[in-house]
């Protein structure tokens, strides 16, 4: 998994933050930068950063950090970015206000590939208790109440089973 580490001094205080391409944030994708703490993964306390003032998001092969807030631009790497995105890399300097933000590390991992042969599962089902059907159906609310399909005899006491593609009725 990709991850990038974010190194910054905010009213006196040091931080060092790493963020991952798949951590959960207020917004899916993107960790936020600002100082709301209703819209804001990493929260400033420095007055000059907006409330809501960049985000950073994953793309294959590259991290990104797109600005927020028109109207008090983030500075990456020395110039101002007045709207849109601009690539981090280590040793990236992103100015929020007074707030200097180094980019330490970018660990870009590709994601593995699934390593099974079998494909995983795709369900769960039931197995019907009489044992003259025994039969396997797809789980459902309705079934449990309706009974089996095939020959009518209550799935109360049925066994749930994990069903693959390829056994799904």
């Amino acid at each position: 998994m990709s991850e990038l580490t974010l190194q910054w001094s905010d009213v006196g205080q040091f931080h060092q933050q790493t963020i991952s391409e798949n951590q959960p944030s207020k917004v899916p994708g993107v960790v936020r930068l600002g100082r709301d703490p209703a819209r804001c993964d990493i929260l400033f306390q420095d007055r000059s950063v907006s409330a809501l003032h960049v985000e950073i998001f994953f793309r294959p092969g590259q991290v990104w950090v797109r600005n927020l807030r028109v109207t008090n631009p983030p500075v990456v790497n020395g110039l101002q970015l007045k709207q849109g995105e601009a690539p981090l890399h280590p040793g990236s300097h992103i100015h929020l206000g007074r707030v200097e933000v180094r980019v330490l590390q970018v660990d870009l991992r590709a994601k593995n590939p699934p390593t099974a042969t079998r494909p995983g599962p795709s369900g769960y089902g039931l197995k019907c208790p009489n044992p003259k059907c025994g039969k396997v159906s797809t789980y459902s609310d309705k079934l449990l109440q309706q009974g089996c399909p095939w020959c009518g005899f209550s799935l109360a006491a049925a066994d749930s089973v994990v069903m693959f593609p390829q056994e799904r009725p």
